[in-house]
């Protein structure tokens, strides 16, 4: 018989509860950094069922952040404006 694992996440005001089929049970509770507690639980998913994969992988998984694509439009007009342009 297959080994069954299970995860039950449960989203609280500040953060998450998750409940693994083995009994451990985590908190992640948000931060002032609201993308953090989304990111941990990423990666708590990611260690529990065992595919975060290592650096000699072929392919793995990754969680990363960028910015978002209006916050970069915007920023990068107003650089563009900034930089003064030299004729010769």
């Amino acid at each position: 018989m297959k080994n069954k694992w299970s995860l039950c996440i449960t989203r609280t005001d500040n953060g998450y509860y998750l409940t693994g089929s083995d009994e451990i049970q985590t908190v992640l509770q948000e931060t002032e950094d609201s993308l953090s507690v989304h990111e941990q639980l990423l990666w708590e998913v990611m260690d529990y069922f065992d595919f975060r994969g290592s650096k000699h992988d072929p392919e793995r998984i990754r969680i990363t952040r960028e910015k978002g694509e209006s916050f970069v439009e915007s920023n990068s007009r107003e650089e563009a404006e900034d930089v003064p342009i030299e004729l010769e």
